[in-house]
């Protein structure tokens, strides 16, 4: 009984203890899962900072996290904590993966300022460089590399060097990334880390090569010759990169095809003669399934030119732009533009319609990608208005629209403008003319008169509608109507007489000083063909000289001045009006305007004679050359110019040529668009959008003009990776990544080992010292092997000497054929001697 009774007091006992240690797990185990404020990290009393230097000194993992998630809250408010500095480098080979992180965030901080202390963690990260996690290997390459320590630069060199042939593409990608850190660390480290670059640009895998160009980018720019044996390649890996990778690849391509191909623009028409055709009698719909934009139900005849056009680029270029047109499906807006600018910028002009409807797609995203878009479809086309002609409901105008967004949008609208959609643009800009936007209604009267100018079949139309607009109520709109109309008047001086008597009726209810402006200059400007109406409305501005504004009361002057010179002083009702109106300029408050009044008041009525030099030069150049030479005595010089130039003096009355000055004819204005100018920028680039040069824009080289040699493009086709470069893979796990490979006959010995993610580290086998046997007796055989090769081949030798005279008499093909297989055997020898040694039983040799 007695045993009973203790045998359930110590198995209670020790139920308490276990229950509370259970309890204790779980509380320590779901910390990280409760939905808990984190912004007590946050607070800075002196209470919580003594605890920092506690939990950093603690030896469970928890405490230390939260110590160093307090110090990188204070480092984001500003404040300085590079007094635990040694507190925390003791944590960097700790076992949890989250401390590491935060710990390399800290030194990464505080590194330039402790660069004592940060020395210290030095050996640690070259010892985390052979962790069997890619992660820690990864990271710890990073730190290294972004410790701004001059004295270390040494160091990352190595690192680099050895994370180049690691067998995980992360890493490899990590050790690009170094690269450009240790160039700005050491410049003298420039030769060797292109040494480095010219090895990983052979790199197979996707996931590592965008990095590499980066670095490529950044080191050494201007070696492309190293591009030269890796182009076709990056051509082909174009597709299955990273989009900022493909960005930068695209890029370098597109230098590196400037400089070594023929200009291809050139070689065809701006417009094709059967797009035209095409896009009248086939209408397809946006998501349509065709890459083209053209229908495919074009005749024979058609496909042999596009043949025989497209036979004229040259093969590598045509295979980059073949391999870059599905990247304009990506998601990424920056890779349909770098693509779009590779189009523009080497393909012929006749391919550039590909790009219209995937930058049009981009239409649909957000309205700060919207602007990007559209400025450089402002600057496409303004180049080739056909590449987005058939989209031009796409750039239709929505309420929701910015104002930046709504003015890019009516520039499209009149650089696309054709004959077969120009009705349909204007119907549209009319509806925005009814808008209760003022300044909007200002910029679709101008869209109008832009679309006019542009397609002369269509200005009548247009005259008619700006008509009717200058009678509006809004001064703004008024006045934007009638400098439209008098735009096109001069460009069509047929239809002047018409639209000026109609203008002038309506002068009475035109009030803004700018349509009035306008309309005045106008009757001036034509008043020999409104001999009628000119007069009356010169009568009509002297009644109201004392109320106009001053753009008016100059106009009016010009107009008196003009009637005066075309009719003379014959007519005293002209002339009567224009003195009147010159006494009224006379004391007017504008000094302007009383300028004006003295100068036509001189012009007119004034008989002012100027005394014009003529210049005799029959003189002998070689006395004029005497002449000016230097002497002793100033009047023998003034006695040598008097005899080279001969003075007469003739009499000019500038009212003899009154017409000439007044009635002379005015060329047409040019209608510059306001982005002009962007086409000059390269398509994507900052530079456009902001229509100016920013800092670090680069222009695009010149075209050669001699073609440069093809062939060192074609030396890539008998160079191979090193085998840590052939892994096509991306990034993920160690286990994950040997897990894919489980099952498979990848070690060296044949077994069913798997990678563990060091370099050349097999699992499979059930000890160290199995896998070191089963690794002996493999090398024990292959040496038998080799000795029975090596008595089998004398026995051949003695064989073949027997032989020798028939193999002699026989070809010299054969001869030929050893010859070219020695010379294989030693470029095979040579390219193990210069590539790194391939894995032999599990391990790098």
């Amino acid at each position: 009984m007695y045993n009973v009774d203790a045998y359930i007091k110590s198995l209670t006992s020790n139920a308490v203890k276990l229950s509370k240690k259970v309890q204790d797990g779980i509380v320590e185990n779901t910390r990280d899962l409760r939905f808990e404020n984190q912004a007590h990290f946050l607070d800075t009393n002196e209470d919580k900072m003594r605890e920092i230097r506690k939990n950093l000194d603690s030896k469970y993992e928890k405490e230390k996290l939260d110590g160093l998630k307090r110090l990188i809250a204070m480092i984001s408010k500003g404040r300085d904590v590079s007094e635990f500095f040694p507190d925390v480098v003791k944590n960097v080979a700790s076992n949890s993966l989250e401390v590491r992180k935060l710990v390399y965030i800290y030194i990464l901080r505080y590194a330039e300022q402790e660069q004592d202390l940060a020395l210290l963690s030095i050996n640690t990260f070259q010892k985390d460089l052979s962790d069997k996690n890619q992660l820690i290997r990864a990271m710890a390459l990073r730190v290294m590399s972004g410790i701004r320590v001059p004295v270390i630069s040494p160091i990352v060199m190595l690192g680099i060097k050895k994370c180049v042939t690691d067998l995980s593409p992360y890493v490899r990608k990590i050790a690009a990334h170094a690269i450009p850190k240790c160039y700005q660390l050491d410049p003298a480290q420039k030769d060797a880390l292109m040494d480095i670059i010219s090895t990983m640009l052979g790199d197979n895998s996707t996931f590592t090569i965008g990095s590499v160009l980066m670095a490529f980018n950044q080191v050494c720019p201007d070696r492309l010759d190293l591009i030269h044996p890796q182009y076709r390649k990056l051509c082909k890996m174009l597709v299955d990169m990273d989009e900022w990778g493909q960005i930068t690849a695209i890029d370098l391509l597109l230098r590196y095809s400037r400089t070594q191909f023929l200009n291809p623009i050139g070689k065809s028409t701006a417009q094709p003669a059967s797009r035209t055709k095409k896009e009248k009698s086939v209408v397809k719909s946006f998501y349509s399934d065709d890459d083209s934009d053209v229908s495919h139900h074009s005749s024979d005849s058609e496909s042999d030119e596009s043949e025989e056009e497209n036979n004229s680029v040259d093969p590598d270029l045509a295979y980059l732009l073949k391999c870059a047109l599905p990247l304009l499906q990506s998601r990424n807006s920056q890779v349909v533009l770098s693509v779009a600018k590779l189009y523009m910028h080497l393909a012929p002009a006749e391919d550039s319609y590909k790009i219209g409807r995937p930058l049009v797609r981009l239409l649909r995203t957000h309205r700060e990608i919207q602007y990007v878009v559209l400025n450089n479809i402002v600057a496409i086309a303004s180049q080739r208005p056909y590449v987005f002609d058939q989209f031009y409901q796409h750039f239709f105008v929505r309420s929701t629209d910015p104002v930046f967004i709504r003015n890019l949008k009516l520039d499209i609208l009149t650089l696309i403008a054709t004959e077969s959609n120009i009705t349909f643009i204007l119907r549209e800009l009319q509806e925005y003319v009814k808008s209760s936007n003022k300044g909007f209604v200002t910029q679709a009267i101008e869209a109008i008169g832009h679309c006019a100018s542009n397609i002369p079949e269509m200005a009548e139309s247009c005259l008619g509608g700006l008509l009717k607009l200058s009678y509006s109520k809004s001064g703004s709109v008024a006045a934007q109507s009638v400098v439209a109309i008098r735009r096109l008047l001069q460009q069509r001086p047929g239809d002047s007489v018409f639209m000026i008597t109609q203008l002038t009726k309506a002068l009475d209810e035109i009030t803004e000083p700018l349509a009035r402006a306008n309309i005045f200059w106008l009757v001036g400007q034509y008043s020999s063909q409104l001999q009628t109406v000119a007069p009356d409305v010169l009568r009509k501005a002297a009644k109201s000289f004392a109320t106009e504004s001053e753009s008016s009361k100059l106009q009016i002057l010009t107009l008196g001045g003009k009637l005066v010179a075309l009719e003379g002083t014959t007519s005293k009702t002209v002339s009567l009006l224009f003195q009147y109106v010159l006494n009224m300029a006379r004391y007017d408050l504008d000094y302007g305007v009383r300028d004006r009044a003295r100068f036509l008041r001189a012009l007119v009525y004034g008989k002012q004679k100027v005394a014009l030099a003529t210049i005799d030069l029959d003189s002998d150049e070689n006395d004029h050359e005497n002449g000016l030479q230097e002497s002793d005595s100033t009047e023998q010089d003034a006695h040598n110019v008097d005899e080279d130039f001969a003075y007469s003096e003739k009499e000019l009355n500038l009212s003899d040529h009154i017409k000439a000055i007044l009635l002379s004819e005015k060329a047409a204005p040019v209608q510059e668009n306001p982005s002009h100018g962007r086409e000059q920028y390269k398509v994507g680039s900052m530079s456009l959008v902001l229509n100016r040069v920013v800092a670090g824009y680069e222009a695009l080289p010149d075209w050669p003009k001699v073609q440069p040699d093809p062939s060192v493009r074609r030396l890539a086709a008998t160079m191979e990776a090193p085998g840590y470069m052939n892994d096509r893979t991306g990034f993920g796990s160690d286990s994950a990544y040997a897990k894919s490979r489980q099952g498979q006959d990848i070690s060296p010995a044949g077994g069913k080992g798997r990678y563990d993610g060091q370099a050349g580290a097999f699992r499979g086998a059930e000890t160290l010292d199995k896998f070191l046997e089963s690794s002996d007796e493999e090398t024990s055989s292959d040496e038998e092997d080799d000795s029975e090769e090596e008595t089998s081949d004398e026995e051949d030798t003695s064989d073949e000497d027997e032989e020798t005279s028939e193999a002699e008499s026989g070809s010299g093909v054969e001869d030929d054929d050893d010859e070219e297989e020695e010379e294989e055997e030693a470029s095979s020898s040579e390219e193990e001697a210069i590539l790194p040694t391939k894995r032999t039983n599990g391990r790098r040799g």
